[in-house]
């Protein structure tokens, strides 16, 4: 009701004054009435002074001034267009007991109990609310100055090429220190600028590398500082580049879908040129993807040959041809941020299974599978993994046997389980059936099992054989490793290792190029 009284009292005022001005030019024929013009916008301005304290509320997206009890700040606001017909303004605050503003422009800031913040506003005279057009400010009032304590500058990178930009952050302690600004300095400006929000420019200055020093500086004059260095690089444009051939084809290499891509080794001349100048192009993205010598494999079972060019802004160029290889699976826990294969996370009767990884192994912990048992299976949590009985019909894997590690232990249950398809027909259950019925056991000289299947010699207990002429797509597969007795604590054991070989020999090889000998138990 009062928006209304007062929308018509002001819609009558505006009626008034257009009455009388038509009556007043009344004798003068040529006269023409002029239409109000309106505003479009209304800004809040903060002395300059005091712009440093100013940063953004991220969840609002609105400017945040900050304060302490008593202060008063003379604030002052800009309409547009200039020409606007009526200037006149109305500043109002969430809550006045936190900060307000007065007739005169002037925003005092009260108390910094309860939220401690107060949202002020000014829009246009109340003769056009209902506008939408008005100016924010989010206040916040601390009771007491809050000092910081220390200063911690990051990046996401510790160097930065000439003529680009790196943007550093400030983190200040305690949380809630009054102001969330600080100063930002470079140690050579010849080197590098840094503007007021942290973002840092190299500059030229002909040296391959030059550090410089950035520092943020606490604005309530307790003259604490964070600094961070930054290497300034210059772009050197490579000439040639080399890309070495470990991973090649060529050089019999393949690589492993699950291993998910890797990492190329190349060389530029010159040595210290910029890497980022190079491109790099896949010959068949549905394959594989690359920037920057990063190769990233398709985890949708395209397989194949891709070949991996990189070339210079002067047209030289180097290739490596590589093959994603279908069935071959490999984890060796040669990397911590990318491994597919540890337990189950099964638990039971108050505990858990769980895992620790290690450079070429992963420790696994059981769970109490009941009162004399221990249970830990070992699974792959890759979305899918991809077999191929044609081309590599032997899964082994690399694993201490809890009968060797604990002498009460007179029986355990190792079952190669999984559950898929291929040539439309589907596959699940154990390989050869159930528990413990692996073709081939060797035993290694560190006390480790190998335990062998054959996709060729061995069938599923449901589907049985899989086709050798085609890639199988298996969402599950596990080697079950349950009724562990007789034991009544949880207890570890390690996996080595889980591959997929073209023949035993393979298998053979390979635990021969490991440093190990083996004796055949079956």
């Amino acid at each position: 009701m009062k928006y209304i009284l007062k929308y018509s009292l002001g819609c009558l005022l505006l009626a008034t004054i257009l009455i009388a001005m038509v009556s007043c030019s009344d004798d003068d024929a040529s006269s023409n009435l002029t239409s109000a013009i309106y505003p479009k916008s209304v800004v809040i301005n903060i002395p300059a002074e005091l712009e440093q304290y100013v940063y953004t509320d991220e969840g609002l997206g609105i400017k945040v001034l900050p304060m302490v009890k008593g202060e008063s700040v003379a604030l002052s606001y800009t309409i547009s267009p200039e020409d606007v017909t009526f200037k006149d303004v109305n500043w109002t605050s969430s809550d006045a007991n936190v900060a307000s503003v007065d007739k005169n422009n002037n925003l005092t800031a009260f108390s910094g109990d309860g939220a401690g913040y107060a949202i002020i506003q000014v829009a246009p005279d109340p003769l056009f609310a209902g506008s939408d057009i008005y100016g924010t400010l989010k206040v916040v009032v601390s009771n007491t100055l809050v000092k910081a304590q220390s200063i911690t500058v990051s990046s996401t990178e510790d160097d930065v090429f000439a003529g680009e930009a790196l943007q550093l952050t400030a983190s200040i302690l305690p949380e809630n220190a009054t102001y969330k600004t600080v100063k930002w300095t470079s140690s050579d400006e010849a080197v590098a600028t840094v503007d007021n929000n942290g973002l840092v420019t190299g500059k030229e200055t002909g040296a391959a590398a030059t550090p410089v020093t950035i520092t943020a500086t606490s604005l309530d004059g307790a003259q604490v500082s964070g600094s961070k260095t930054i290497t300034i690089k210059q772009i050197i444009e490579p000439q040639s580049v080399t890309i070495d051939q470990t991973y090649s084809v060529i050089n019999n290499y393949l690589c492993a879908i699950n291993e998910k891509g890797l990492s190329l080794d190349f060389t530029t001349v010159p040595a210290d040129a910029t890497q980022s100048l190079v491109k790099w192009e896949s010959s068949d993205e549905a394959i594989a993807t690359v920037s920057g010598g990063v190769v990233t494999y398709n985890q949708d079972g395209v397989f194949g040959d891709v070949t991996i060019t990189a070339t210079c802004p002067g047209g030289n160029s180097a290739s490596i041809k590589l093959n994603l290889a279908a069935g071959l699976v490999r984890e060796l826990f040669h990397n911590q941020n990318n491994y597919t294969w540890y337990n189950a996370s099964q638990s039971g009767n108050g505990t858990s299974s769980s895992h620790v990884w290690s450079y070429g192994k992963v420790t696994v912990k059981t769970y109490k599978q009941n009162a004399t048992n221990q249970r830990a299976d070992f699974k792959c949590w890759s979305p899918k993994t991809w077999l191929h009985a044609g081309n590599y019909p032997i899964i082994a894997v690399r694993m201490q046997d809890a009968m060797d590690l604990y002498a009460e232990v007179t029986y355990r249950a190792i079952t190669l389980d999984g559950s898929g398809t291929c040539g439309g027909a589907s596959f699940s259950g154990g390989l050869n059936g159930n528990n413990n019925k692996w073709l081939h056991d060797y035993k290694c000289s560190d006390g480790t099992h190998v335990f062998i299947y054959d996709m060729t010699a061995q069938g599923w207990a449901n589907g049985g054989k899989l086709p050798t002429n085609e890639v199988a797509t298996f969402p599950t597969l596990q080697f079950k490793y349950a009724d562990i007795r007789t034991l009544t604590e949880q207890i570890t054991y390690d996996v080595h290792w889980v591959q997929t070989f073209k023949t035993i020999d393979e298998v053979k090889a390979y635990i021969t190029s490991e440093g190990l000998t083996y004796d055949i138990i079956k």
